[in-house]
């Protein structure tokens, strides 16, 4: 019995396992590499014992945060093992994975920069348009139905715009035009307000108009409009201490694309760049057939 178990091909492997072992050992001197040394520091555990502790509202048990180490464990040896192993090469998402990861660095390193007062406002002033109060507008309305008017909506219009600039003529303008809900006298309001009431295209027309005199026809969200603008207020720059938390947000984020391009072009001068090209006929482009060499990019 013994000589058919020691003709066993199980025994046989264990044997063989053995012996590797212990000449590894003493090839080995004993002595491990660092690269095959994994290590759990006291800050790691720290942040793992912060995430779970957010994640579900209590630190975690002993045998909760044992699991977690043995999991940051097992995370790191199988990341080394597939590096080894050249399962990263040729891999779409672990690219775009270490590229993120290289832009976040960038954008953490440009993060520590801290905008004076003086960068802040060349900021604001650079673009006014983001700081800017909004222009603000009262005005008087009359509505035309294009639906129950017709393809004659356009010209009643201006024939009503016209009796309306007679200052001969004398006419109630609340009394003319189309029935609606909308209100013949609109209070002094910004242009998002007047948007959400008569629609974008209509509050972007009112921007161009001379107060004092009836305008139009301007087109809104129902139909057309005649409108005697009676106030305007044009929209101020915001001062730094208005808008100093989005100024500094704007001008960081600016930072870190303009450092993330700046550093992406200096690493790109290091490599003699390749592009493949297909040909394309005088008649047009046609389904290529396979790679072939094109001009070098450098």
């Amino acid at each position: 019995m013994i000589r058919k178990f020691l003709h066993e091909p199980l025994v046989h492997f264990l044997a063989l396992g053995a012996a590797l072992f212990m000449l590894f050992s003493l090839v080995g001197g004993g002595s491990e590499p660092e690269s095959q040394k994994v290590f759990v520091t006291s800050g790691k555990i720290d942040q793992i014992i912060t995430i779970f502790s957010r994640t579900w509202q209590r630190p975690p048990t002993a045998e909760e945060l044992n699991g977690l180490i043995e999991d940051e464990i097992r995370e790191q040896v199988l990341y080394r093992e597939a590096m080894a192993m050249g399962l990263d090469k040729d891999d779409t998402i672990v690219r775009r994975r270490l590229r993120q990861k290289f832009e976040f660095l960038m954008e953490d390193i440009e993060a520590v920069s801290v905008p004076t007062d003086g960068d802040l406002q060349d900021w604001i002033d650079k673009h006014p348009g983001k700081f800017s109060t909004e222009p603000k507008f009262s005005f008087l309305q009359v509505y035309l139905n294009v639906s129950r008017r017709g393809e004659g909506a356009s010209a009643e219009a201006t024939t009503l715009l016209a009796r309306l600039n007679n200052k001969d003529e004398k006419v109630n303008a609340a009394e003319l035009g189309d029935a609606t809900l909308l209100p013949f006298e609109f209070p002094l309001s910004s242009t998002d307000v007047i948007a959400q009431v008569f629609g974008s295209q209509f509050a972007q027309q009112l921007q161009g108009l001379e107060p004092g005199r009836w305008s139009g026809p301007l087109r809104s969200s129902y139909g057309l409009n005649l409108v005697y603008v009676r106030e305007r207020t044009d929209g101020k720059l915001r001062s730094l201490d208005e808008v100093r938390d989005q100024a500094q947000r704007e001008w960081i984020r600016a930072r870190q694309e303009e450092l993330t391009k700046t550093v992406y072009l200096t690493l790109r001068k290091k490599y003699s760049i390749v592009v493949e090209t297909q040909p394309v006929p005088a008649g047009g482009p046609v389904q290529s057939s396979g790679p072939q060499r094109g001009a070098q990019a450098q």
